[in-house]
């Protein structure tokens, strides 16, 4: 199985005693018949755990029970909600990495509901990819709209209507990307039309499938915004899909 390097935190305690809807995140052998897991619930966002019994397949949707008073919570009475959702393929690996990026980045026992919801439709989009999917275009707009509303809701919205000094962006001018300030003019970098793309609303977030050029954009942007959180540390699940890609 996929190991995250997720930490299981032990100084917060806001969840003693409630009923949760969510999804495993990621799971391991602890003790005796107990796994430790972390799990991403609408009511109080990631959850860290113990539970004991059998595995719970990821992309499963369950109720479950958590309590105790450290932030290590005991869950218990765990029911399934509906069927799992059934990945393949490439697919599968991105789920690993919107799991790994939820371990590593959602902060413990506080509520993320616009990521939980971009979740549960990232599941749902990714369990119906159109087949063929040319170029992964179809998956990769999923997942750019996933990290998108992710990093809105952990205080890390990209402006993509204007530069860092509050002038619109003008549709043929390049701009250089810089994590934390937003794009500069420059002589090389992202075509202001592909940034504006972004800006609409209505075209960024009803789109089946993107623009490749506007998805190549957003990929590099939303790498670099993503490696400053993950203080530039690898995502295990992008190294097991560039394995995979290279092994197709």
């Amino acid at each position: 199985m996929l190991q995250f390097s997720g930490v299981y935190s032990h100084g917060i305690i806001k969840v003693r005693q409630q009923l949760l809807h969510g999804f495993m995140l990621h799971q391991r052998a602890y003790r005796e018949n107990s796994k430790l897991v972390h799990f991403f619930s609408l009511e109080f966002g990631r959850i860290d755990g113990v539970v004991r019994g059998a595995q719970i397949p990821l992309y499963q949707p369950v109720l479950l029970y958590a309590s105790g008073k450290s932030a290590l919570k005991s869950l218990s009475k765990i029911e399934w909600v509906g069927a799992p959702k059934n990945l393949q393929g490439s697919a599968l690996f991105a789920g690993f990495y919107a799991n790994e990026l939820l371990v590593r980045l959602a902060p413990l026992e506080e509520a993320l509901p616009n990521a939980f919801g971009a979740y549960s439709q990232l599941l749902d989009e990714l369990q119906h990819l159109p087949v063929p999917d040319d170029g992964n275009l179809a998956l990769m707009t999923a997942l750019r709209r996933f990290e998108s509303i992710l990093l809105a809701e952990l205080g890390y919205a990209i402006n993509f209507a204007q530069d860092f000094l509050g002038i619109a962006i003008q549709p043929q001018q390049l701009y250089r990307f810089t994590p934390n300030e937003g794009f500069s003019p420059n002589n090389s970098g992202e075509l202001g039309e592909y940034i504006l793309a972004m800006a609409d609303p209505e075209f960024a977030f009803t789109q089946k499938v993107l623009p490749a050029e506007v998805i190549a954009m957003l990929s590099r942007v939303y790498r670099k915004a993503l490696a400053v959180l993950l203080n530039d540390k690898p995502l295990k699940s992008r190294e097991l899909w560039i394995a995979q890609q290279s092994g197709a």
